[in-house]
């Protein structure tokens, strides 16, 4: 799998980490799968990120990252 797909594939999971831990607040349990969520996340994209042989990912240029990577994909 490729890095800019696992860079993007973390940072998927940091939207529903915030969901998860909504919805455990308003249940008034343990927020468990927000923090998996929140470790996954952050362990893959910061993998991907420090792993990439053209460096670190600079944030601006997350958009462009991930249209690039969906056509490249879709094209397949």
């Amino acid at each position: 799998m490729d890095r800019d797909l696992l860079f993007l594939v973390g940072l998927v999971f940091l939207p529903l980490a915030f969901v998860a831990l909504v919805s455990a607040w308003a249940d008034r349990r343990r927020p468990w799968a927000a923090l998996i969520l929140v470790a996954v996340g952050l362990g893959v994209a910061a993998w991907a990120s420090f792993t990439n042989p053209a460096g670190p990912y600079d944030w601006r240029l997350i958009p462009e990252l991930a249209v690039e990577t969906v056509g490249r994909y879709w094209q397949r």
